[in-house]
């Protein structure tokens, strides 16, 4: 089991402990800088544990996949041209590289 480097719940720490790829590719993120208010991703994804759910390529195609109901996501991966951008377990923000977001939630808290 790989330790988490953020300050997360022990729930949301035990339930990415069984996504040892989901808890790489968080780790590369954390260090990584904010994208920028400007930037415009030609490809946005967004991942579950089972996989893709959707996504959007320069913004003009869109793609889906279907899920049974009882396939509830257990956390949600938002993809900004293969880098990880968003990532949350329920209502737990564990990574935030989106500047506009970043700046927003500042100015509420």
């Amino acid at each position: 089991m790989q330790t988490i480097k953020l300050n997360l719940s022990s729930k949301t720490s035990l339930l990415l402990s069984q996504y040892p790829e989901w808890v790489e590719r968080i780790d590369r993120a954390i260090n990584q800088e904010l994208f920028t208010i400007d930037y415009s991703p030609q490809v946005v994804e967004v991942f579950d544990q089972y996989g893709l759910l959707a996504g959007r390529v320069n913004s003009c195609f869109s793609y889906e996949s279907t899920r049974e109901p009882e396939q509830e996501s257990d956390f949600i991966a938002w993809l900004l041209d293969g880098e990880l951008a968003l990532f949350y377990v329920g209502s737990e923000l564990v990574i935030n590289r989106l500047q506009i977001l970043a700046t927003v939630f500042g100015e509420l808290l």
